[in-house]
C-alpha cells in the first residue's frame, strides 16, 4: 500500500474493502503474453520472451512501436527478470497455402511491478489496466449479400481483428448473434448505423464503447473497411483500403487502441505532487475505497493522507498526470467529481466521492 497518514491516524482494515467499479474493466490477461517459439530450448525461449516483452510494452504504453530506449534495450537482454512464469502451449495457424498447421507457442506471465518500473525507467507513457470493453458490430458484403459477423466466425478478417485487439490489450467482443440478436438487429441496422437499434441491442454485453464496421469488395480484388467508433458522445470515422482482409481487421483494432491510448495514456513527464480535498467520505468504507482506488492507478506513484475531518480527506498525490488529465480520468471512472467552489481554496482540486 502506498498511502501514508501524515497528521491523523484513521483505523480501517483496507484489505476487506472493495475497489470501486470503474469505466471499463481490469483486463485479466494484460500481463500474459503468448508468442510463437521455435523450440523448447533456452535460446529460443529467450528470443520469444524478448518478443513477448516488447508486445507487453505496446499494450501498457499504448504505443504501436516501442522507441529505442536504453532501459528497454537492457531489459531485452534479460527478459527473464520481468516474468515470473512461462509454459509451452500447442496452437494452430493458417499457413501461406491456407492450410491449418501446428505451432508451438510460449505463454509468458510477466510481473506487474517489474514491468511498470521498466515503463517509468524508459520514460514511456502509461495506459492503465482498466480498459473499456469494446463491442464490434461488423457487417461484411460479398456476392450481393450483406451479413453481420458474430463471435463464432472463424474468418481471417475476424481472427486478425481479435488477435490485434489482444496484442494491444483491448477487451473486444463480437455479438453472439443468437435468436435475441437476430430479432433485434438486421444487417441493414449495421449498414445504416442505426443508433436507436444498436445501442439497446448492445446493453446485454455491458460494452463501454461500440465499434461499427462495414467491409465491402472493390473491383480488382481489393476491399474497403469503413469504421465508426462510438465513444462517449462522439462518433469517429475511419475508412481504409487493402487487398488483404486480415490487414483490415488488424487496422480496425489499431484504430480503437490508438484513439483510447491518445485519450487515456499518461505521458512520460516528471512526477509532481497534486493536492486534493475529497468530500463525501462518510465512514471507513468510503475511506478505504478511496485509498484503494487511488493506489491501484498505475500512473499514481504515491498517496499521502494529510488529514481527515468530518466527511473530508485531504490528500497529496504524486503522479505523472497533470491536474487536467487527472480530473479527466477521474470523470471517466465516475468515482471522483470536481466540486465548483464560490471562492478558491488552497488545493489543486476539490472533489466529491461518487462511489457508493
Amino acid at each position: 500500500m502506498r498511502a501514508r497518514l501524515v497528521t491523523l491516524y484513521f483505523c480501517v482494515v483496507l484489505a476487506s474493502l472493495g475497489v470501486p467499479a470503474t469505466y471499463g474493466q481490469t483486463v485479466p490477461w494484460l500481463y500474459d503474453v503468448e508468442v510463437p517459439v521455435a523450440d523448447q530450448g533456452s535460446d529460443a525461449r529467450r528470443e520469444a520472451a524478448r518478443t513477448a516483452l516488447l508486445q507487453l510494452l505496446t499494450r501498457l504504453s499504448g504505443l504501436i512501436e516501442v522507441p529505442d530506449e536504453e532501459a528497454v534495450n537492457q531489459a531485452l537482454l534479460a527478459p527473464e527478470l520481468y516474468y515470473n512464469g512461462f509454459r509451452y502451449v500447442e496452437g494452430q495457424v493458417i499457413d501461406e497455402l491456407g492450410e491449418v498447421a501446428d505451432e508451438l507457442r510460449l505463454r509468458v506471465q510477466f510481473e506487474r511491478n517489474a514491468v511498470q518500473g521498466l515503463l517509468r525507467a524508459a520514460g514511456l507513457p502509461i495506459w492503465r489496466g482498466d480498459r473499456p470493453r469494446v463491442l464490434v458490430w461488423l457487417g461484411v458484403e460479398s456476392a450481393q449479400e450483406r451479413r453481420i459477423v458474430g463471435a463464432d466466425d472463424a474468418s481471417d478478417l475476424v481472427s486478425a481483428l481479435a488477435q490485434r485487439a489482444r496484442q494491444r490489450g483491448l477487451p473486444m467482443v463480437l455479438p453472439l448473434l443468437d435468436l435475441e440478436d437476430q430479432l433485434a438487429v438486421e444487417p441493414a441496422a449495421v449498414w445504416g448505423r442505426l443508433e436507436g437499434v444498436l445501442r439497446p441491442a448492445s446493453e446485454r454485453y455491458g460494452a463501454d464503447i461500440l465499434l461499427l464496421g462495414r467491409v465491402q469488395p472493390l473491383t480488382g480484388g481489393a476491399w474497403t473497411a469503413s469504421w465508426e467508433l462510438w465513444l462517449d458522445d462522439e462518433q469517429l470515422p475511419l475508412t481504409q483500403r487493402s487487398a488483404d482482409l486480415p490487414e483490415l481487421g488488424a487496422l480496425g483494432a489499431d484504430f480503437v487502441a490508438d484513439e483510447l491510448a491518445r485519450r487515456y495514456a499518461v505521458l512520460a513527464r516528471e512526477a509532481q505532487g497534486i493536492s486534493l480535498a475529497v468530500h463525501g467520505i462518510r465512514g471507513p468504507g468510503d475511506y478505504g475505497g478511496l485509498l484503494r482506488y487511488l493506489n491501484q492507478l498505475e500512473f499514481v506513484d504515491d498517496v499521502a493522507v494529510i488529514q481527515v475531518f468530518d466527511d473530508q480527506v485531504d490528500l497529496l498525490l504524486v503522479t505523472r498526470a497533470d491536474i487536467e488529465q487527472l480530473l479527466s480520468l477521474f470523470a471517466v471512472d465516475r468515482t471522483l467529481k470536481e466540486v465548483a467552489l464560490e471562492r478558491p481554496s488552497g488545493y489543486d482540486a476539490e472533489l466529491a466521492w461518487q462511489y457508493r
